[in-house]
């Protein structure tokens, strides 16, 4: 339980700082999503059911502030999260290498789907912005992979076998 609530809590106040704090770091009207960020280092690290939940409750909280799109983003994190969490299944996770890469290019995934799925929805979006979005979240994955990883080793967040 006490894991449900620390990523529940982690996820809200990534989505508070992403839209009271970020905007005022953004660079040529891009800004990072830490929200984002978080859920695929989280699923890097977790399995796929984790994926599954971190994709969705993200994605979710991040429909809130999307005008006219309600449910994209939910579809677009968990997918994401879940080539995460296949990924994480092949790494060695202490090493952050492959996980800053990955959130690079799978932030760079989500931008294009997002696209595509705004655009058949006569919804346009900056198509240069997604290239700096996925740098920015790379820059900040950077710093946030190692702290998510050391997070997941607490004793509550790890899953213990009982047989």
């Amino acid at each position: 339980m006490k894991k449900i609530i620390t990523v529940l809590l982690l996820s809200i106040l990534f989505l508070v700082l992403d839209n009271a704090l970020m905007p005022f770091f953004s660079i040529k009207g891009a800004y990072p999503s830490l929200l984002f960020v978080f859920a695929v280092c989280y699923s890097i690290i977790s399995g796929s059911w984790s994926s599954i939940y971190i994709g969705v409750l993200s994605g979710l909280l991040q429909d809130v502030y999307l005008i006219n799109g309600l449910g994209i983003n939910m579809l677009l994190n968990m997918l994401i999260c879940l080539i995460a969490a296949e990924i994480g299944k092949t790494i060695f996770k202490d090493k952050s290498v492959v996980p800053i890469i990955a959130c690079f290019f799978l932030s760079l995934l989500k931008g294009v789907l997002m696209f595509a799925i705004l655009y058949v929805v006569r919804q346009f979006i900056d198509v240069k912005l997604i290239l700096y979005i996925s740098i920015y979240n790379m820059i900040v994955a950077i710093f946030m992979y190692k702290k998510v990883y050391t997070l997941s080793k607490v004793n509550f967040m790890m899953k213990n076998w009982k047989f």
